[in-house]
């Protein structure tokens, strides 16, 4: 016989206490799954291995200039080797000053190259906000993932520069000026121009240009002009100025800590070359309608936005063109979004001092136009079926040719003889090469197969699945440019060893600061990986190299130049220095037409025995 137990019995009032988990709701749970990978592939692009690699390009720069505010504690007045140096607006010296005091105020390339991540994530929200107002969630998530796979989104976004930080201010402004399209709000107005005229102390005055014109055309298609001309408007427009002249005033009236007499030294053109207000007109303004510099033909931004658009270029021509062909049936956003593009690129175009970069504030814009091709289906047939064959492209390509750079190293690694003789140091690299592919290949194919699957989460990376193998194929074949390819090549840049070898010897042989010279010029990397406390002085011409050579023959003496310098000296200066610390050359580096235009940093050294 079962005999049942008596419930055991709750004592009455006691109280009782059930746990509460937040739970997530099926439509948050749907959105975490849509949003999370987008900002986590995007912050993985942009920050994997961010500091490994050496300087590039102008981004010394921005170190030395930040490592100089350091050393001089003057936040106002940025120097390069302890001059002054107005080129470019302050804020962006800032963010990487900002960054280096949470790394015990030491700039680095990775503390410099943090603030362009951020902006490029920034810039991410900003794209994300125009398409989802303007048009929907699934066109916001498309425009997300052709944004942050475009080229130029981790490109310049791993930059030590102002570039993503000027692009990010632009698009941001816009993205914040749709919130407030229709309403006469002083805070929408007044944040609208803050966002613009701080944005133009990261780069220039186009972070003002940019917004205004995107917004003239907006209402101007909506007939809305009259609606913000209004107090509220030009009281905010008078603040955002006022805040612009900030720190072009504060720098005029606090005295520079290094070399006051230098901050009034007059350009070759009248303009002050240390007042930041004369700089930013005349990198701006003057630049535009009369170009000293950088100038291209007319016909430039039709190559470089291409550029940029990698490698959605093709759709990105195909939206074009199918919006030329469709225009009667554009939508009046759709026609805003067009007419936005066209007026940015016809402003840049116009303007006579060109570079690729200068057009990035128009690539957000390119890459909502993309999505919105991307996202639908063209009432053109011939277009749609091209767009499918190049979609089904996109991630075949990509896992072929790493499938063949696999198989090319498994028949290396089995006939190492096959290496020509000048590439015999790449051997070591294939070990590491091999697994990496082996990982990229895994990946891909692994989604390929889920998305074939059954519907779960991880099929709900894009609303479209063809869409959404070509996209993750493409991010993949990024991941391996910019954290593996680059990274790995850049240990063939010896430049920053080299530089940091004589930095050491200067240290170790007690060679006196004021022996220390570069030669014909200054040489801004070798500035920042030389690491001096000191301005380094710069000997002009042979004659100011022999008198040093003559007056300082019982001293340690170290002059910095490049190969090409010293190859014109006399061989009467050149046999007094003997000594060379430079840049090893691989085999494949020795050919002329190479070694003209490779930097080489070589040292020249007089060291004589000290009496």
């Amino acid at each position: 016989m079962k005999i049942n137990k008596p419930a055991q019995q709750k004592e009455i009032g006691a109280p009782t206490f059930t746990p509460q988990l937040p739970l997530l709701t099926s439509k948050k749970k749907e959105a975490l799954a849509a949003w999370l990978p987008l900002w986590l592939c995007a912050a993985f692009l942009l920050f994997g291995n961010l500091g490994v690699q050496a300087v590039n390009g102008s981004e010394s720069r921005w170190l030395v200039i930040a490592r100089e505010m350091f050393f001089t504690g003057d936040f106002l007045h940025p120097t390069i080797n302890f001059e002054p140096y107005f080129d470019k607006p302050l804020l962006t010296y800032w963010f990487a000053v900002l960054c280096s005091l949470f790394n015990g105020k030491i700039v680095t390339e990775l503390t410099a190259r943090i603030p362009s991540a951020l902006a490029a994530l920034a810039a991410l929200a900003a794209v994300l906000s125009i398409a989802k107002r303007l048009w929907n969630v699934k066109i916001a998530l498309v425009a997300g993932w052709i944004f942050i796979t475009f080229y130029s989104f981790a490109f310049w976004g791993r930059l030590a520069e102002a570039d993503m930080t000027n692009e990010a201010f632009a698009t941001a402004a816009v993205a914040w000026y749709l919130a407030y399209r229709g309403k006469k709000s002083f805070i929408g107005y007044l944040v609208f121009f803050l966002i613009c005229f701080i944005g133009a102390h990261a780069k220039g005055l186009a972070t003002i240009a940019v917004p205004v014109l995107v917004v003239l055309v907006d209402q101007i298609l909506n007939k809305t002009v009259k609606l913000h001309l209004n107090w509220k408007l030009f009281l905010a427009l008078a603040i955002g100025v006022g805040v612009y002249m900030i720190p072009f005033e504060l720098s005029r009236a606090i005295p520079p800590a290094i070399s006051p007499a230098t901050q009034t030294v007059i350009d070759g053109d009248g303009t002050v070359k240390t007042s930041g207000i004369a700089l930013a007109l005349r990198e701006n303004i003057i630049r535009y309608f009369d170009p000293f510099d950088h100038k291209e033909p007319i016909y430039s931004y039709f190559i470089h936005v291409p550029r940029l658009t990698l490698p959605w270029t093709p759709f990105l021509i195909l939206a074009i063109i199918n919006a030329i062909l469709l225009r009667k049936t554009l939508t009046k956003d759709e026609k805003w979004l067009c007419w936005s593009m066209i007026a940015i690129f016809l402003f840049f175009t116009i303007s006579g001092s060109k570079r690729h970069y200068y057009i990035l504030p128009l690539i957000p814009y390119c890459a909502v136009f993309t999505a919105l091709f991307l996202s639908r289906e063209s009432a053109i047939r011939w277009i749609e079926k091209t767009k499918q064959i190049l979609l089904k492209l996109y991630w075949i390509l990509p896992l072929a040719g790493l499938g063949l750079m696999f198989l090319l190293g498994i028949v290396l690694i089995l006939f190492p003889s096959l290496v020509p003789s000048q590439f015999t140091v790449l051997r070591r690299l294939l070990p590491q090469t091999m697994i990496t592919l082996m990982a990229a290949i895994f990946v891909i194919g692994l989604f390929l197969f889920r998305l074939n699957g059954p519907e779960t989460a991880f099929t709900k990376f894009l609303p479209d699945r063809k869409l959404a193998k070509s996209v993750f194929a493409v991010y993949v074949g990024l991941l391996l440019v910019f954290l593996y390819v680059f990274p790995t090549a850049d240990q063939f840049r010896l430049e920053r060893r080299t530089l940091q070898t004589m930095a050491q010897f200067i240290k170790a042989e007690k060679v006196p600061p004021e022996n220390v010279y570069f030669y014909n010029k200054s040489f801004v990397n070798a500035v920042l990986y030389l690491n001096q406390p000191y301005e380094i002085q710069i000997l002009h011409d042979p004659k100011e190299l022999a008198k040093v050579i003559a007056e300082k023959a019982d001293q340690r003496v170290f002059i910095i130049s490049q190969n090409r310098y010293f190859d014109r000296l006399p061989a009467e200066i050149l046999k007094h220095l003997p000594k060379v610390i430079q840049e090893p050359a691989f085999a494949w580096d020795r050919r002329t037409s190479i070694r003209k235009n490779f930097v080489m940093r070589t040292i020249r050294l007089n060291l004589p025995k000290v009496k």
